[in-house]
């Protein structure tokens, strides 16, 4: 088969039914974390999602719940052009969705202006990176921000989110329902952590922790390569 045969023969993506699921499984991941009271009290969620193949990304947005009439949330496709600021344009991060999200233990760091160390095994096992970063410049992009760090420290991982200063915090990953899981996986790691404040706080991992959890999840070998 030729080139032109093969590139003829792959279907092309429609973009109304993706749209349609994307918006499904962002109804569906806000559900979930709101349910788990993952959610504060406002509810905030919203996320863009970059649209394979294409240089468009779906941009869906839910009401606050003191709207009298929130109703279905609204979608939007606007051109990627429009993230030049964000890690769709930084080649370090390998990611098609960003979600900000306000979660109360989590935004507890924000406000004290600390970066979050991840102590909890649930949540770590899926991640390379054990910190993340508190955006204390808020003058500066969250490209900007996150490009320094690495170029400044290449023995570390890309973080999965950014703390936003005295707010929320914008995490990414690959999909809209896996990242919203690791929303609820890192609020539940701040929470545990906010618990074991009293008792003398979460202790770093013991040896052969980490190198156990990765093995579970096929994140070993590329954990090697960093240092945090």
């Amino acid at each position: 088969m030729s080139n032109a045969q093969a590139q003829a023969a792959v279907k092309p993506l429609d973009i109304t039914n993706y749209v349609n699921q994307a918006r499904n499984d962002a109804v569906h991941s806000r559900k979930f974390l709101k349910d788990s009271g993952s959610l504060s009290a406002t509810d905030t969620y919203n996320l863009d999602h970059r649209i394979p193949g294409t240089e468009q990304v779906v941009s869906i947005r839910f009401a606050a719940p003191w709207d009298k009439t929130p109703g279905e949330p609204i979608v939007a496709l606007k051109p990627l052009s429009d993230y030049q600021d964000t890690v769709f344009f930084e080649p370090r991060f390998d990611v098609d969705t960003i979600i900000h999200a306000h979660t109360p233990h989590l935004a507890a760091w924000s406000l004290a202006h600390l970066d979050f160390p991840i102590r909890y095994v649930a949540a770590q096992r899926h991640l390379v990176s054990r910190t993340i970063p508190n955006h204390l410049d808020r003058t500066r992009t969250p490209r900007d921000v996150l490009s320094e760090r690495l170029d400044k420290h290449p023995e570390l991982a890309p973080p999965p989110g950014l703390l936003e200063s005295n707010g929320g915090s914008n995490y990414w990953g690959k999909g809209i329902i896996w990242t919203s899981t690791l929303v609820l996986l890192i609020e539940e790691a701040a929470r545990y952590q906010a618990i074991a404040a009293p008792l003398g706080g979460a202790k770093d991992y013991n040896p052969g922790t980490l190198e156990q959890q990765w093995k579970r999840t096929g994140l070993l070998e590329k954990a090697k390569a960093f240092k945090g």
